[in-house]
């Protein structure tokens, strides 16, 4: 037999343990000792921290900028101060770099020669074999040290990175336009400047020419080169010439 009265009398026993002090909020005072309201402005401490200048910055904080902010960090600080320290000493170095004359053999001269109309480039023609210069090179200046007539001549150089390719369009160096007075040649004559590009380790130096006549007129010429070194962030030639 279930005892009813006796688990009833349980019942109210426990019922009667239960304690009966108010624990909602802010009404018990333990509670009330450990909680301090912060609502916005209502709360004087956030509100002594917090200002519209605050607000402005958080309002302009983007992903963008938070990228910039990871720039400054430890991991990457020290590499873009080594790239501004190599950067200048590329700067140094092109005032203080020496220079390398091709051909060394002073019995080996390259010759270029027109096409068989006027005003009109005549074949590529190879100045620097192709393995020749194991360093990344610029071309400073052209020595003309013989030509066949006088006249107008306007030389380009080019190179490959493949020995029997000719030069593309985007792979054209530079270019020099000469009048050449008479022959022999005088020696004021025969010095040019080149502003001529970066051209790759080992790459194979070409020249061609075209001159004001219907004939095909011939240029033995030298070469003087550089070494050339690139900055961090280089400015990628264009793919078209002389201008895009």
């Amino acid at each position: 037999m279930i005892d009813l009265i006796g688990t009833l009398r349980r019942i109210a026993a426990a019922v009667g343990d239960i304690p009966t002090t108010a624990m909602r909020g802010t009404d018990n005072a333990l509670l009330a000792a450990d909680y301090t309201p912060e609502r916005g402005t209502d709360g004087a401490a956030l509100a002594s921290s917090w200002t519209a200048a605050l607000a402005t910055a958080l309002t302009n904080y983007t992903a963008a900028r938070a990228a910039y902010l990871d720039e400054l960090a430890a991991a990457n600080l020290p590499s873009d101060v080594d790239d501004l320290l190599s950067d200048t000493a590329i700067l140094e170095h092109k005032w203080e770099s020496r220079t390398r004359v091709y051909p060394q053999s002073t019995l080996s001269t390259p010759q270029i020669t027109t096409a068989l109309a006027a005003d009109t480039f005549g074949n590529w023609v190879e100045v620097i074999p192709i393995d020749t210069v194991d360093f990344d090179y610029r071309l400073l200046e052209v020595e003309i040290e013989e030509t066949n007539r006088a006249g107008v001549f306007l030389l380009q150089f080019g190179y490959s990175t493949v020995d029997g390719s000719d030069p593309t369009t985007a792979q054209i160096v530079g270019e020099r336009r000469i009048k050449l007075v008479g022959t022999p040649l005088k020696l004021e004559q025969a010095s040019k400047n080149i502003y001529g590009g970066h051209i790759p380790t080992n790459a194979k130096l070409w020249a061609r020419v075209k001159s004001d006549t219907g004939t095909v007129d011939i240029l033995d010429i030298s070469v003087i080169l550089t070494r050339c070194l690139q900055t961090s962030n280089p400015i990628a030639q264009l793919t078209t010439w002389p201008w895009s």
